[in-house]
């Protein structure tokens, strides 16, 4: 084959892989016009007035989070300044809804141990929560420890996606669901006003989940061991850190010159009490010796 040969032949699957692209985007045009738009419309009408209505009355809606992980009790935060944002009002192929969740003030707590820290900060990263950490390390300066200060705020964000190439609708749920990140697919039949009303409530901390879950009694059994153990865990690190810290600060305060002439002081104090007690012993026996002598004949 010539070297013009070999350029045609190229240049004929260059032009045929571009026909089948183009038929594939043109197909996925059209199952977005005839499936897709019409529930992605349904859902831009819906979610604008919702986020419309939420800013004018302005409920109170509050969250809670396992944030702090040496206390079972959640941390509650409140939910307020909504934000709806879309890329097409005629033809939306993504929707989105903002707010952000905020402490009334900041929430400091101390977590034991490095491996508890660095998957705390794990997780307040994947939140995406503000927050301070001031480790405390040990004395070859690897962390043991730190004490978390939590500030906030934290994003709440919520997008349907039109994708014609799945021929779906993703429904992303960033920081609901008590996790910081889930996404769901339905088929343009399953997006109904059903669907809409059921996100709305999850939004507004009315449902924990979008979808339900079976979830059996074995799993819940397993589940509550499992939790036991990891408390029980946390304790035990927290009581060897809290250890850890009181032995520090006695060792620093044994290392001042004031506290060692105080202890010198006292040592001393104690030696010379010893032998005043020996010496009235002493003296004591002696007189005992003297009042039951015989006299003499």
């Amino acid at each position: 084959m010539g070297l013009l040969d070999d350029l045609q032949v190229r240049a004929d699957r260059i032009r045929l892989d571009g026909q089948q692209r183009q038929r594939d985007y043109q197909r996925q045009q059209d199952y977005y016009e005839a499936e897709l738009k019409p529930v992605m419309l349904l859902a831009y009408e819906y979610f604008s007035k919702l986020i419309e209505n939420l800013n004018l009355v302005k409920p109170k809606i509050t969250a809670s989070y396992p944030l702090n992980p040496e206390n079972t009790a959640s941390i509650s935060l409140n939910q307020t300044d909504y934000e709806f944002i879309f890329d097409h009002g005629e033809k939306p192929h993504q929707l989105d809804i903002r707010c952000v969740c905020t402490l009334d003030r900041p929430v400091e707590f101390f977590v034991p141990s490095k491996t508890a820290v660095l998957n705390h900060s794990e997780l307040l990263d994947d939140y995406r929560f503000f927050y301070h950490r001031r480790d405390r390390r040990d004395q070859k300066h690897d962390v043991s420890g730190a004490t978390f200060t939590l500030e906030g705020p934290m994003p709440v964000h919520i997008r349907m996606e039109a994708n014609p190439a799945d021929q779906c609708v993703y429904v992303h749920l960033r920081n609901l669901e008590h996790q910081p990140y889930k996404r769901y697919k339905f088929p343009a039949e399953k997006v109904d006003p059903a669907l809409l009303e059921r996100i709305a409530k999850v939004l507004i901390r009315e449902e924990s989940q979008l979808v339900e879950v079976e979830v059996s009694d074995d799993f819940r059994s397993d589940l509550r061991r499992r939790l036991e153990i990891e408390n029980r865990r946390k304790e035990e690190e927290l009581a060897r850190a809290y250890a850890e810290i009181e032995a520090e600060k006695q060792a620093a305060l044994e290392a001042k010159p004031s506290y060692r002439a105080k202890k010198a002081l006292q040592g001393k104090s104690r030696e010379l009490d010893a032998k005043l007690r020996a010496r009235l012993s002493d003296l004591y026996v002696r007189l005992q010796k003297y009042k039951n002598r015989k006299p003499p004949l």
